[in-house]
């Protein structure tokens, strides 16, 4: 069943977002655009822009318009006619996407059941296709979203997979990891909702306890009766290459990390709508990948540097029993030395 877009829904959102009479009296001061009126009367503009490429049937700029609004000014309305944008071009999941989005904020929509129907006559698209969609949410948003050992996009995110089992994992700075199981199915779009934990509030797996000293036996005492010093763990190169290594990764996560501050800012300072998007979609890759690369790189530094502590301090004589406690999480290490050194 076709649905048609309704001019009371198209407004809706921005009636509520002007409610403050300051946004558009005549003769004020333009709102300065950092503050959350400047925001509203920016998200105004570019929403009045798109409504007029829609009607004049120019869909994807209205899509970009619409799309820019949203960020500005997030709008129930909007939603809905980003949907119906993407639709008019022909874009099944995009427009999947948008609709679930809208039944999301506004699952009291009194057009609720026609919308619930086309989003169903989108999952079957999709499935024939062989594909069906996935969106993944977590608590607080951000998070690198891997699935399958792939990096795939930043929450919030939506995108589309193959029917079947799939291994999903969270990746927040500050956070623990966390990886779940998602049985997508063939014919039903999904939402996977993760509240994610501090790392601090993770309870740390308890280190195993290596006895540094010299076996019972194995060796007679030293000069002046004294025990003979332990035999030091032997890494070779390792340690040092995982340090190099880590640094490097380190290194090519900063440069996309800058390379993406340039794309902000060149997304900042660009006329036209659909160069904005362009480069705000390159900002966005080039944010995961400096993420990634981040976050390899320290775990290899953290490894690199924990085994090099081992190596040198197991070195150095001891007078008594010495021991090293080592416990290892998906975040990093923590390295425990014991007795006297």
């Amino acid at each position: 069943m076709a649905l048609r877009i309704r001019c009371s829904l198209v407004v809706f959102g921005w009636l509520v977002l002007l409610a403050s009479p300051r946004l558009a009296q005549a003769g004020d001061a333009a709102p300065d655009p950092t503050t959350d009126a400047g925001k509203r009367a920016e998200g105004k503009a570019r929403y009045e822009h798109g409504a007029d490429a829609y009607a004049a049937g120019r869909f994807k700029d209205a899509i970009d318009l619409f799309l820019q609004a949203d960020a500005l000014a997030p709008s129930v309305a909007l939603s809905f006619n980003i949907a119906r944008a993407y639709e008019k071009i022909g874009d099944d999941a995009s427009s999947l996407q948008w609709f679930r989005d809208f039944r999301r904020r506004a699952p009291d929509a009194k057009n609720g059941p026609e919308v619930d129907e086309r989003i169903h006559g989108l999952e079957g698209a999709l499935a024939k296709k062989g594909v069906q969609q996935v969106t993944v949410l977590s608590r607080p948003l951000g998070a690198t979203v891997i699935v399958d050992e792939q990096p795939v996009g930043v929450t919030p995110f939506t995108g589309q997979f193959a029917p079947g089992v799939h291994r999903v994992v969270l990746s927040l700075r500050g956070y623990a990891d966390s990886e779940q199981k998602l049985e997508l199915l063939a014919d039903r779009a999904q939402l996977l909702e993760v509240p994610l934990v501090p790392a601090s509030q993770r309870v740390a797996a308890p280190g195993s306890a290596v006895d540094a000293s010299p076996s019972a036996g194995a060796r007679g005492p030293g000069p002046n009766g004294s025990k003979p010093p332990a035999a030091g763990a032997k890494f070779g190169i390792w340690p040092w290459l995982g340090l190099g290594a880590g640094a490097a990764v380190l290194g090519g996560s900063l440069g996309f990390e800058l390379s993406r501050r340039s794309a902000e800012n060149d997304a900042k300072h660009e006329p036209t709508q659909i160069g904005y998007k362009d480069k705000l979609d390159r900002e966005q890759s080039r944010q995961t990948t400096a993420r990634v690369l981040g976050a390899v790189g320290g775990a290899l530094v953290v490894t690199g540097g924990t085994l090099l502590v081992i190596q040198l301090s197991s070195k150095a004589p001891t007078d008594g029993t010495a021991r090293v406690g080592l416990g290892c999480l998906p975040k990093g290490c923590a390295l425990d030395l014991r007795g006297q050194f």
